[in-house]
């Protein structure tokens, strides 16, 4: 169990350092797992759907992302009945818009990959057998893929050349990599199981500050956006 702890403890730790570019949230996981060898580590997966939806905007033709979420867990069980979890949660975003008008024409499909990292604080209740639990905690979020947008617009209207004489098609693929959002956490879930293993249900909600996607026309003739609220049902299987 430790040789396994010690694994996951340092690929946690990898993923946090070279996925979520913030070098104090990477110092302080990395002072929970030396804390840890003082108290009881649990070590585990977490994955669930998200029921709501992650993107909208009236030029939006399809949202496309996975609805699923998953990744390594790792929590210290404090005294007090008290914890702390780390996650490292991966989701696969994405979707497709389409734009029209009198002059131009275009569509747009993105895929990104998105890593969570929330680090969150819980309490267990007093409770035999089936221990509730209700946390509290910070949810940093990065964001990198990759679009692919074709079309074409007319560069002049006129009837002598014709208008196809301007008309220009496009083509392009563009790298995306958003500006890292901030996330509040509040979760709730029971802790079932004996012995070693551990199986949690959860309902967790996340408010973003700011959706990480946000791209409106200058004109008001398009607009794509990611939520700002998100509500997800997970499960957690855990060994300690």
């Amino acid at each position: 169990m430790q040789a396994v702890q010690s694994t996951l403890g340092t690929f946690l730790a990898r993923v946090a350092y070279m996925r979520f570019p913030c070098p104090s949230v990477t110092l302080l996981f990395l002072a929970l797992l030396c804390h840890a060898q003082a108290q009881k580590l649990v070590v585990g997966i977490k994955g669930g759907i998200r029921t709501t939806g992650d993107v909208s905007g009236f030029s939006v033709q399809s949202a496309e992302s996975q609805r699923y979420t998953v990744g390594p867990m790792l929590e210290l069980r404090l005294p007090w009945r008290l914890g702390v979890e780390f996650d490292a949660l991966y989701r696969r975003f994405g979707y497709t818009s389409r734009f029209q008008s009198c002059c131009a024409s275009s569509i747009t499909r993105e895929r990104s990959n998105s890593w969570e990292f929330p680090l969150i604080a819980k309490y267990r209740f007093p409770m035999p057998l089936a221990h509730p639990f209700a946390g509290v905690g910070y949810d940093p979020r990065t964001v990198r893929g990759a679009d692919v947008s074709s079309g074409s617009y007319l560069s002049g209207i006129t009837a002598n050349p014709p208008a196809s004489i301007y008309t220009y098609y496009f083509n392009q693929r563009s790298r995306t990599h958003y500006p890292v959002t901030h996330g509040v956490v509040i979760s709730g879930g029971i802790d079932l199981g004996k012995g070693r293993l551990r199986i949690s249900p959860e309902l967790r909600y996340v408010h973003w500050s700011a959706p990480f996607l946000d791209q409106t026309g200058g004109d008001g003739s398009y607009r794509i956006q990611s939520v700002q609220n998100e509500v997800f049902v997970l499960v957690g299987i855990a060994w300690h």
